[in-house]
């Protein structure tokens, strides 16, 4: 009597099928789990987190660029590791011209989950500004990291994490050279 035999029981599972059978309907289940439970997290956080928005005099409008661009915009300048190391994010950023404040880019990419980090470029110069810091927020009310700004506005509204303040949107206003924090609006406590 063959070991093969004894091994599977007198049955030629493998040549049926079955085996194939079974692992595939044991893969399609742990598919479907997985993004259940990643929809299940997406639709949690989404729900409990606030979005990225305007408040009162905290205003995209109140805070409007004064000059704007056109041409060309100037290769980045290149200069720390940092800047070396998202070279890619930043360039093809740069390239599309400006997105922020007249004649920025805020170019911005990920750092995990949720995490984003982010330069702001001056398309006439190339100089790079770069703050060091990320974006994002991952607590008991939710998950978040964005960053609003727009075109023809100086104000940049921060969703995640600040270390003195804990999590909500900061809103900064650039000067040209820094952001400044203007504002800060926690996240609302929804552990009740």
């Amino acid at each position: 009597m063959g070991i093969g035999k004894n091994w599977n029981c007198g049955k030629d599972w493998h040549s049926a099928g079955h085996w194939h059978k079974i692992l595939a309907v044991k893969v399609a289940t742990l598919i479907s789990a997985f993004f259940l439970v990643a929809f299940a997290i997406s639709a949690m956080a989404q729900e409990n987190q606030p979005t990225t928005r305007e408040v009162g005099q905290w205003s995209f409008s109140n805070y409007p660029a004064a000059a704007h661009f056109s041409g060309k915009p100037a290769q980045p300048l290149l200069v720390t590791p940092r800047e070396r190391n998202f070279r890619t994010a930043i360039q093809t950023q740069a390239s599309s011209g400006p997105n922020f404040a007249g004649h920025f880019t805020l170019a911005h990419w990920g750092c995990g989950s949720p995490c984003l980090s982010f330069v702001i470029i001056d398309a006439a110069s190339g100089a790079i500004y770069d703050f060091k810091e990320s974006v994002g927020c991952a607590d008991k009310n939710g998950m978040d990291a964005s960053i609003d700004f727009k075109l023809d506005s100086r104000l940049v509204i921060a969703t995640g994490f600040s270390e003195k303040l804990g999590c909500g949107a900061s809103f900064y206003e650039w000067n040209g050279k820094q952001l400044t924090l203007i504002h800060f609006e926690p996240w609302p406590n929804r552990s009740q």
